[in-house]
Protein backbone atom coordinates (compact mmCIF):
# COMPACT_ATOMS: atom_id res chain seq x y z
CA UNK A 1 0.00 0.00 0.00
CA UNK A 2 1.60 3.27 -0.80
CA UNK A 3 2.41 5.11 2.05
CA UNK A 4 0.28 7.70 3.20
CA UNK A 5 -2.86 6.41 2.36
CA UNK A 6 -5.54 5.74 5.34
CA UNK A 7 -6.02 1.89 5.67
CA UNK A 8 -8.69 0.45 3.06
CA UNK A 9 -7.77 2.43 0.10
CA UNK A 10 -6.00 1.86 -2.94
CA UNK A 11 -5.57 3.81 -6.54
CA UNK A 12 -7.60 2.59 -8.97
CA UNK A 13 -6.08 2.60 -13.03
CA UNK A 14 -8.42 2.86 -15.89
CA UNK A 15 -7.16 1.31 -19.14
CA UNK A 16 -5.70 4.61 -20.09
CA UNK A 17 -3.24 4.11 -17.40
CA UNK A 18 -3.73 7.25 -15.35
CA UNK A 19 -4.72 7.33 -11.33
CA UNK A 20 -7.66 7.66 -10.26
CA UNK A 21 -8.30 9.28 -7.09
CA UNK A 22 -8.36 6.90 -4.12
CA UNK A 23 -11.47 5.16 -3.31
CA UNK A 24 -12.25 2.98 -0.28
CA UNK A 25 -12.07 -0.54 -1.26
CA UNK A 26 -15.62 -2.08 0.99
CA UNK A 27 -15.81 -5.72 0.91
CA UNK A 28 -18.95 -7.40 -0.59
CA UNK A 29 -21.55 -8.61 1.34
CA UNK A 30 -24.57 -10.77 1.07
CA UNK A 31 -27.92 -8.60 1.98
CA UNK A 32 -28.55 -10.68 4.76
CA UNK A 33 -25.15 -9.58 6.53
CA UNK A 34 -25.46 -5.87 4.97
CA UNK A 35 -28.88 -5.74 6.90
CA UNK A 36 -27.70 -6.63 9.69
CA UNK A 37 -24.44 -4.83 10.10
CA UNK A 38 -26.92 -1.90 9.16
CA UNK A 39 -29.03 -2.70 12.00
CA UNK A 40 -26.69 -2.74 14.83
CA UNK A 41 -24.98 0.49 13.52
CA UNK A 42 -28.50 2.16 13.77
CA UNK A 43 -29.43 0.47 16.68
CA UNK A 44 -26.47 0.92 18.97
CA UNK A 45 -26.58 4.93 17.71
CA UNK A 46 -29.90 4.99 20.21
CA UNK A 47 -28.01 4.38 23.53
CA UNK A 48 -25.07 5.82 22.32
CA UNK A 49 -26.75 8.92 21.55
CA UNK A 50 -28.24 8.93 24.84
CA UNK A 51 -24.78 8.22 26.40
CA UNK A 52 -22.92 10.66 24.68
CA UNK A 53 -25.48 13.58 24.79
CA UNK A 54 -25.54 13.15 28.49
CA UNK A 55 -21.94 13.04 29.29
CA UNK A 56 -20.57 16.12 26.79
CA UNK A 57 -23.72 18.13 27.34
CA UNK A 58 -23.17 17.66 31.63
CA UNK A 59 -19.43 18.13 31.17
CA UNK A 60 -19.10 21.05 29.11
CA UNK A 61 -22.53 22.97 30.89
CA UNK A 62 -20.23 22.13 34.29
CA UNK A 63 -17.19 23.11 32.69
CA UNK A 64 -18.33 26.47 30.67
CA UNK A 65 -20.23 27.11 34.13
CA UNK A 66 -17.37 26.12 36.67
CA UNK A 67 -14.37 28.32 34.69
CA UNK A 68 -14.59 30.93 36.71
CA UNK A 69 -13.34 29.30 39.58
CA UNK A 70 -10.64 27.07 37.93
CA UNK A 71 -12.61 23.66 38.73
CA UNK A 72 -14.16 23.96 35.45
CA UNK A 73 -10.74 23.63 33.30
CA UNK A 74 -10.08 20.44 34.34
CA UNK A 75 -13.72 19.52 33.34
CA UNK A 76 -13.14 21.18 30.38
CA UNK A 77 -10.04 18.98 29.25
CA UNK A 78 -11.84 15.91 30.96
CA UNK A 79 -14.36 16.58 28.23
CA UNK A 80 -12.64 17.60 25.37
CA UNK A 81 -10.20 13.40 25.87
CA UNK A 82 -13.76 11.94 26.20
CA UNK A 83 -14.81 13.71 22.92
CA UNK A 84 -12.01 13.08 20.92
CA UNK A 85 -11.98 8.96 22.31
CA UNK A 86 -15.63 9.22 21.09
CA UNK A 87 -14.56 10.23 17.78
CA UNK A 88 -12.20 7.88 17.50
CA UNK A 89 -14.53 5.08 18.33
CA UNK A 90 -16.86 6.29 15.93
CA UNK A 91 -14.67 6.19 13.40
CA UNK A 92 -14.21 2.39 13.69
CA UNK A 93 -17.97 1.92 14.26
CA UNK A 94 -18.63 3.30 10.65
CA UNK A 95 -16.75 0.40 9.31
CA UNK A 96 -20.21 -1.62 10.13
CA UNK A 97 -21.73 0.43 6.92
CA UNK A 98 -18.70 1.86 5.16
CA UNK A 99 -17.06 -1.29 5.34
CA UNK A 100 -13.22 0.16 6.61
CA UNK A 101 -13.28 2.33 9.55
CA UNK A 102 -12.42 6.10 8.57
CA UNK A 103 -9.04 7.08 8.73
CA UNK A 104 -7.87 9.35 11.77
CA UNK A 105 -6.56 12.66 10.32
CA UNK A 106 -2.87 13.67 11.75
CA UNK A 107 -3.22 15.46 14.55
CA UNK A 108 -2.34 19.41 14.41
CA UNK A 109 1.52 19.26 15.86
CA UNK A 110 2.62 21.11 18.83
CA UNK A 111 5.58 23.28 19.28
CA UNK A 112 6.59 21.85 21.68
CA UNK A 113 6.18 18.53 24.32
CA UNK A 114 5.08 20.75 26.93
CA UNK A 115 2.03 19.68 27.99
CA UNK A 116 0.28 22.79 27.96
CA UNK A 117 1.70 23.67 24.34
CA UNK A 118 0.12 20.25 23.41
CA UNK A 119 -3.23 21.35 25.28
CA UNK A 120 -2.82 24.31 23.51
CA UNK A 121 -2.45 23.02 19.90
CA UNK A 122 -5.49 20.59 20.93
CA UNK A 123 -7.86 23.40 21.44
CA UNK A 124 -7.25 25.73 17.98
CA UNK A 125 -6.94 21.80 15.83
CA UNK A 126 -10.35 22.47 13.88
CA UNK A 127 -10.62 19.05 14.37
CA UNK A 128 -11.11 18.94 17.91
CA UNK A 129 -14.62 20.92 17.10
CA UNK A 130 -15.49 18.85 14.55
CA UNK A 131 -14.75 15.95 16.67
CA UNK A 132 -17.33 17.52 19.15
CA UNK A 133 -19.97 18.72 16.61
CA UNK A 134 -20.47 14.84 15.24
CA UNK A 135 -20.51 13.99 18.73
CA UNK A 136 -23.32 16.43 19.92
CA UNK A 137 -24.95 15.68 16.92
CA UNK A 138 -24.93 11.60 17.63
CA UNK A 139 -27.66 12.82 20.40
CA UNK A 140 -30.60 13.34 18.35
CA UNK A 141 -29.70 11.85 15.23
CA UNK A 142 -28.66 8.81 16.63
CA UNK A 143 -31.60 8.33 19.35
CA UNK A 144 -34.01 9.17 16.66
CA UNK A 145 -32.57 6.53 13.78
CA UNK A 146 -32.31 4.19 16.15
CA UNK A 147 -35.64 4.60 17.66
CA UNK A 148 -37.36 4.28 14.29
CA UNK A 149 -35.73 1.37 12.80
CA UNK A 150 -35.81 -0.46 16.47
CA UNK A 151 -39.79 0.22 16.26
CA UNK A 152 -39.78 -1.01 12.85
CA UNK A 153 -38.42 -4.57 13.07
CA UNK A 154 -40.28 -4.47 16.19
CA UNK A 155 -43.46 -4.15 14.39
CA UNK A 156 -42.18 -6.88 11.98
CA UNK A 157 -41.40 -9.50 14.32
CA UNK A 158 -44.56 -8.57 16.25
CA UNK A 159 -46.92 -9.26 13.58
CA UNK A 160 -44.95 -12.22 12.35
CA UNK A 161 -45.41 -14.13 15.73
CA UNK A 162 -48.60 -12.62 16.36
CA UNK A 163 -50.61 -16.23 15.72
CA UNK A 164 -48.23 -18.34 17.68
CA UNK A 165 -49.31 -15.71 21.01
CA UNK A 166 -52.89 -15.21 20.42
CA UNK A 167 -53.57 -18.08 22.68
CA UNK A 168 -52.14 -16.06 25.63
CA UNK A 169 -53.42 -12.79 24.83
CA UNK A 170 -55.84 -10.82 27.26
CA UNK A 171 -59.25 -11.17 26.86
CA UNK A 172 -61.27 -8.52 24.65
CA UNK A 173 -57.85 -7.53 22.95
CA UNK A 174 -57.11 -7.04 19.40
CA UNK A 175 -55.13 -10.54 18.90
CA UNK A 176 -58.37 -12.17 20.93
CA UNK A 177 -60.86 -10.65 18.37
CA UNK A 178 -59.24 -11.97 15.44
CA UNK A 179 -60.34 -15.36 13.96
CA UNK A 180 -57.82 -17.15 11.94
CA UNK A 181 -58.01 -15.15 8.88
CA UNK A 182 -57.28 -12.25 10.84
CA UNK A 183 -54.38 -14.23 12.01
CA UNK A 184 -52.92 -15.12 9.15
CA UNK A 185 -53.58 -11.46 7.36
CA UNK A 186 -51.15 -10.21 10.55
CA UNK A 187 -48.55 -12.61 9.91
CA UNK A 188 -48.48 -12.09 6.04
CA UNK A 189 -48.55 -8.59 6.95
CA UNK A 190 -45.15 -8.95 8.66
CA UNK A 191 -43.41 -9.58 4.99
CA UNK A 192 -44.36 -5.87 3.65
CA UNK A 193 -43.47 -4.70 6.84
CA UNK A 194 -39.86 -6.32 7.14
CA UNK A 195 -38.85 -5.21 3.61
CA UNK A 196 -40.12 -1.49 5.00
CA UNK A 197 -38.13 -2.13 7.65
CA UNK A 198 -35.02 -3.21 6.06
CA UNK A 199 -35.39 -0.44 3.33
CA UNK A 200 -35.71 2.59 5.94
CA UNK A 201 -32.81 0.60 8.17
CA UNK A 202 -30.57 1.37 5.08
CA UNK A 203 -31.23 4.58 4.31
CA UNK A 204 -30.76 5.52 8.25
CA UNK A 205 -27.31 3.82 7.91
CA UNK A 206 -26.25 5.77 5.36
CA UNK A 207 -27.66 8.40 6.32
CA UNK A 208 -25.70 8.12 9.33
CA UNK A 209 -22.15 6.74 7.80
CA UNK A 210 -22.48 9.97 5.14
CA UNK A 211 -22.68 12.45 8.69
CA UNK A 212 -19.82 10.64 9.93
CA UNK A 213 -17.16 10.39 7.00
CA UNK A 214 -18.73 14.27 6.67
CA UNK A 215 -17.45 15.21 9.79
CA UNK A 216 -15.06 12.19 10.93
CA UNK A 217 -13.12 12.46 7.60
CA UNK A 218 -10.49 14.72 6.64
CA UNK A 219 -11.92 17.50 4.37
CA UNK A 220 -10.59 19.68 1.77
CA UNK A 221 -8.65 22.14 3.89
CA UNK A 222 -6.80 19.26 5.96
CA UNK A 223 -5.87 17.39 2.76
CA UNK A 224 -4.50 20.37 0.93
CA UNK A 225 -2.35 21.11 4.51
CA UNK A 226 -1.79 17.40 4.94
CA UNK A 227 -0.15 17.59 1.25
CA UNK A 228 1.72 20.63 1.33
CA UNK A 229 2.93 19.61 4.73
CA UNK A 230 3.84 16.21 2.89
CA UNK A 231 5.71 17.93 0.03
CA UNK A 232 8.01 20.08 2.09
CA UNK A 233 8.98 16.98 4.98
CA UNK A 234 9.74 14.96 1.36
CA UNK A 235 11.46 17.54 0.04
CA UNK A 236 13.21 17.91 3.16
CA UNK A 237 13.90 14.63 3.19
CA UNK A 238 15.51 14.50 0.08
CA UNK A 239 18.03 17.03 0.74
CA UNK A 240 19.22 15.45 4.20
CA UNK A 241 19.67 12.52 1.91
CA UNK A 242 21.91 14.41 -0.69
CA UNK A 243 23.62 15.98 2.46
CA UNK A 244 24.86 12.39 3.74
CA UNK A 245 25.62 10.72 0.38
CA UNK A 246 27.60 14.27 -0.36
CA UNK A 247 29.17 13.57 3.41
CA UNK A 248 29.83 10.35 2.60
CA UNK A 249 31.78 10.71 -0.42
CA UNK A 250 33.85 13.76 1.31
CA UNK A 251 34.87 11.41 4.21
CA UNK A 252 35.44 8.63 1.44
CA UNK A 253 37.95 10.98 -0.67
CA UNK A 254 39.51 12.56 2.07
CA UNK A 255 40.47 9.62 4.17
CA UNK A 256 40.03 5.90 3.55
CA UNK A 257 41.34 7.11 -0.16
CA UNK A 258 44.12 8.62 0.50
CA UNK A 259 45.46 6.34 2.98
CA UNK A 260 44.63 3.47 0.51
CA UNK A 261 46.59 5.67 -2.32
CA UNK A 262 49.62 5.88 0.81
CA UNK A 263 49.34 2.00 1.10
CA UNK A 264 49.66 1.04 -2.21
CA UNK A 265 52.68 3.47 -2.74
CA UNK A 266 54.85 1.94 0.41
CA UNK A 267 53.80 -1.88 -0.77
CA UNK A 268 55.01 -0.45 -4.21
CA UNK A 269 58.35 1.22 -3.28
CA UNK A 270 58.46 -1.97 -0.75
CA UNK A 271 58.53 -4.18 -4.11
CA UNK A 272 61.56 -2.25 -5.37
CA UNK A 273 63.57 -2.23 -2.82
CA UNK A 274 62.81 -6.33 -1.86
CA UNK A 275 66.31 -7.11 -3.57
CA UNK A 276 68.35 -4.25 -2.58
CA UNK A 277 67.53 -3.21 0.43
CA UNK A 278 65.57 -5.48 2.55
CA UNK A 279 65.69 -3.46 5.77
CA UNK A 280 63.89 -0.84 4.19
CA UNK A 281 61.43 -3.07 2.85
CA UNK A 282 60.58 -4.48 6.76
CA UNK A 283 60.17 -0.47 7.53
CA UNK A 284 57.94 0.20 4.61
CA UNK A 285 55.81 -2.89 5.42
CA UNK A 286 55.32 -2.49 8.99
CA UNK A 287 53.99 1.87 7.92
CA UNK A 288 51.46 0.16 5.40
CA UNK A 289 50.41 -2.41 7.85
CA UNK A 290 49.64 0.65 10.27
CA UNK A 291 48.28 2.72 7.78
CA UNK A 292 45.83 -0.16 6.42
CA UNK A 293 44.88 -0.40 10.26
CA UNK A 294 44.02 2.97 10.55
CA UNK A 295 41.69 2.86 6.80
CA UNK A 296 39.77 -0.18 7.78
CA UNK A 297 38.87 1.41 11.37
CA UNK A 298 37.74 5.07 9.07
CA UNK A 299 35.92 2.58 6.74
CA UNK A 300 34.05 0.62 9.86
CA UNK A 301 33.21 4.03 11.61
CA UNK A 302 32.12 5.50 8.14
CA UNK A 303 29.95 1.87 7.47
CA UNK A 304 28.11 2.50 11.14
CA UNK A 305 27.44 5.83 9.91
CA UNK A 306 25.42 4.73 7.02
CA UNK A 307 23.59 1.79 9.21
CA UNK A 308 25.03 -0.09 12.38
CA UNK A 309 24.78 -3.79 12.04
CA UNK A 310 23.56 -3.82 15.35
CA UNK A 311 20.62 -2.11 14.84
CA UNK A 312 19.42 -4.32 12.39
CA UNK A 313 21.28 -7.60 14.38
CA UNK A 314 19.43 -6.78 18.02
CA UNK A 315 16.89 -3.79 18.41
CA UNK A 316 17.59 -0.49 19.05
CA UNK A 317 18.25 -0.53 22.59
CA UNK A 318 21.46 -2.71 22.05
CA UNK A 319 22.58 0.18 19.21
CA UNK A 320 21.66 2.97 21.46
CA UNK A 321 24.10 1.30 24.55
CA UNK A 322 26.72 0.94 22.04
CA UNK A 323 26.55 4.83 21.33
CA UNK A 324 26.29 5.85 25.23
CA UNK A 325 29.48 3.29 25.68
CA UNK A 326 31.20 5.27 23.08
CA UNK A 327 30.27 8.52 23.82
CA UNK A 328 32.54 10.93 25.20
CA UNK A 329 30.81 12.12 28.18
CA UNK A 330 29.20 9.60 30.33
CA UNK A 331 25.19 8.68 29.38
CA UNK A 332 22.50 7.28 30.75
CA UNK A 333 20.06 5.36 29.08
CA UNK A 334 16.23 5.39 30.65
CA UNK A 335 13.49 3.82 30.04
CA UNK A 336 12.60 1.21 26.71
CA UNK A 337 10.24 -0.91 25.46
CA UNK A 338 9.89 -4.48 24.05
CA UNK A 339 9.60 -5.76 20.96
CA UNK A 340 11.19 -4.05 17.69
CA UNK A 341 9.71 -0.73 15.68
CA UNK A 342 9.96 -0.73 11.88
CA UNK A 343 12.87 -0.11 10.70
CA UNK A 344 12.35 3.52 9.50
CA UNK A 345 11.53 4.12 12.44
CA UNK A 346 14.53 2.90 14.25
CA UNK A 347 17.16 4.16 11.94
CA UNK A 348 15.29 7.65 12.52
CA UNK A 349 15.68 7.72 16.06
CA UNK A 350 19.44 5.73 16.23
CA UNK A 351 20.75 8.99 14.14
CA UNK A 352 18.85 11.11 16.10
CA UNK A 353 20.17 9.95 19.46
CA UNK A 354 23.97 9.53 17.56
CA UNK A 355 23.93 12.84 15.94
CA UNK A 356 22.77 14.68 19.25
CA UNK A 357 25.51 13.09 21.16
CA UNK A 358 28.16 13.94 18.96
CA UNK A 359 27.01 17.44 19.13
CA UNK A 360 26.84 17.07 22.98
CA UNK A 361 30.59 16.03 23.23
CA UNK A 362 31.80 18.54 20.39
CA UNK A 363 30.27 21.89 21.50
CA UNK A 364 28.16 21.45 24.82
CA UNK A 365 30.38 21.60 27.20
CA UNK A 366 27.90 19.14 29.16
CA UNK A 367 29.73 16.47 31.69
CA UNK A 368 26.65 14.08 31.46
CA UNK A 369 23.78 13.57 29.59
CA UNK A 370 20.87 11.15 29.69
CA UNK A 371 18.75 9.49 26.81
CA UNK A 372 14.86 8.35 27.55
CA UNK A 373 12.62 5.85 25.23
CA UNK A 374 9.20 5.51 25.59
CA UNK A 375 6.24 4.72 24.30
CA UNK A 376 3.07 6.90 23.74
CA UNK A 377 0.22 5.42 22.14
CA UNK A 378 1.49 4.42 18.68
CA UNK A 379 4.25 6.88 18.42
CA UNK A 380 8.05 6.60 20.23
CA UNK A 381 9.26 9.17 22.42
CA UNK A 382 12.34 9.86 22.10
CA UNK A 383 14.25 12.56 24.82
CA UNK A 384 18.35 13.12 24.96
CA UNK A 385 19.20 16.15 27.03
CA UNK A 386 22.36 17.05 28.80
CA UNK A 387 23.82 19.75 31.22
CA UNK A 388 25.66 21.94 29.45
CA UNK A 389 25.62 25.43 28.29
CA UNK A 390 22.46 25.36 25.77
CA UNK A 391 22.26 27.64 23.28
CA UNK A 392 21.25 25.05 20.44
CA UNK A 393 19.19 25.88 17.36
CA UNK A 394 17.75 24.99 14.25
CA UNK A 395 19.23 27.04 11.50
CA UNK A 396 18.35 26.06 7.85
CA UNK A 397 21.41 23.58 6.71
CA UNK A 398 22.57 23.17 10.68
CA UNK A 399 23.04 19.85 11.70
CA UNK A 400 19.77 19.84 13.76
CA UNK A 401 18.13 20.79 10.95
CA UNK A 402 18.95 17.90 8.80
CA UNK A 403 17.78 15.51 12.22
CA UNK A 404 14.68 17.13 12.19
CA UNK A 405 13.97 16.46 8.50
CA UNK A 406 14.82 13.37 8.90
CA UNK A 407 12.00 12.78 11.42
CA UNK A 408 9.29 15.10 9.84
CA UNK A 409 10.40 12.33 6.65
CA UNK A 410 8.57 9.74 8.96
CA UNK A 411 5.09 12.30 9.67
CA UNK A 412 7.34 12.83 13.32
CA UNK A 413 8.13 16.04 14.89
CA UNK A 414 11.27 17.36 16.30
CA UNK A 415 11.25 19.77 19.39
CA UNK A 416 14.54 21.71 20.39
CA UNK A 417 14.60 23.77 24.31
CA UNK A 418 17.98 24.98 24.85
CA UNK A 419 18.24 28.06 26.17
CA UNK A 420 21.47 30.21 26.71
CA UNK A 421 23.01 28.64 29.65
CA UNK A 422 20.99 25.19 29.59
CA UNK A 423 20.40 22.70 29.67
CA UNK A 424 19.41 21.31 26.55
CA UNK A 425 16.49 18.89 25.83
CA UNK A 426 15.84 17.28 22.72
CA UNK A 427 12.19 15.57 22.06
CA UNK A 428 11.80 13.17 18.91
CA UNK A 429 8.41 12.02 18.55
CA UNK A 430 8.02 9.16 15.79
CA UNK A 431 4.97 7.26 14.62
CA UNK A 432 5.91 3.53 15.31
CA UNK A 433 2.24 1.78 14.34
CA UNK A 434 3.70 -0.64 11.73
Amino acid sequence: MPHGLPPGFRLGRPASGAYLPCMPVVPSRSLLARGATDFIYVATGLPLGIAWLTVLATGLALGVGLAVVIVGFPILAISMVLWRWGANTERERAALVLGVPIARPQPAPAKSARLLDRAIACVRDRRTWRDLGYMLLLGPVGISAGAIAIGLWSGAFAALLAPAVASGAPAGSLLDDLDSAGMAAVAAASIPLAVLAAIVTRGLAAGCAALAQGLLAEDRAELEQRISSLKATRSGAVDSADARLRRIERDLHDGAQHRLAYIAMELGRARAKLATDPDQVDALLAEAHDESKVAMRELRDLVRGIHPSVLSDRGLDAALSGLAERASVPVEIRGGFEGRLPPAVETAAYYVVAETLTNVGRHSGATAAHVELQRDGDQLVLSIGDDGNGGARRVAGSGLDGLAQRVEALDGSLDVQSPDGGPTTIVARLPCAS
